[in-house]
């Protein structure tokens, strides 16, 4: 399924222009319209495993709240088309 706003599928991290802010797959799979955002990388998480050349810190893929399997609450969310540019 795609995001509504920008196009691109919702199980697919995505990044603010402006930096400072991730989507987390699980919960904008869970929404089902849009993206949804938190801030990064407080809401995350990296670790070395995760490096790579495109993001040097290693991100996390999912928010802590997912990671830790608890269901989606949005809580402090942002959605896509509101995330800063």
């Amino acid at each position: 399924m795609n995001c509504r706003v920008c196009g691109k599928p919702l199980n697919t991290s995505q990044w603010s222009e402006a930096g400072g802010m991730k989507s987390c797959p699980r919960c904008s799979k869970a929404h089902g319209d849009k993206h949804v955002f938190y801030t990064f990388p407080d809401s995350f998480g990296e670790t070395p495993a995760r490096a790579s050349a495109a993001h040097p810190d290693g991100p996390q893929s999912y928010c802590v709240s997912c990671r830790a399997g608890h269901d989606p609450d949005f809580n402090g969310a942002t959605y896509c088309g509101e995330a800063a540019p």
